[in-house]
């Protein structure tokens, strides 16, 4: 499934962020995330709708939502002393570097890589 590992691409301007990149390459990359991010927005929400019961579409969203929002707070909680520790360069390279692999991590699943989206309705 293309979408899963398109939106590896959000983390690319957290890592261009840490490596000093000048303006016109980080808005081309947060550009570029934005449209996969969107993109993938479409294909899940698709998925969501034709591949979820519809008794469980509300479970779903929630635990979707809830457990996309958690890393948060975890992580504006953190970055002050990791930033400390280890400079603001680190943090936002290993940051985006940890974003990217946990967005690829769901294409370890057989089943979500394998996934169709039957375009004639039946």
């Amino acid at each position: 499934m293309p979408a899963l590992s398109l939106m590896s691409l959000a983390a690319v301007p957290l890592i261009l962020l840490g490596v000093g990149a000048n303006t016109f390459w980080l808005a081309a990359a947060a550009f570029a995330a934005g449209v996969a991010s969107e993109f993938f927005t479409v294909v899940w929400e698709t998925v969501c709708s034709t591949r979820v019961p519809e008794r469980l579409l509300s479970r779903v969203g929630a635990q979707d939502e809830f457990w996309s929002s958690v890393p948060v707070p975890i992580g504006q909680l953190s970055a002050p002393f990791l930033t400390a520790a280890f400079g603001t360069a680190a943090v936002a390279v290993t940051g985006g570097g940890v974003a990217a692999v946990a967005m690829l991590v769901p294409l370890l699943v057989p089943s979500l890589r394998r996934i169709e989206i039957n375009r004639n309705g039946d």
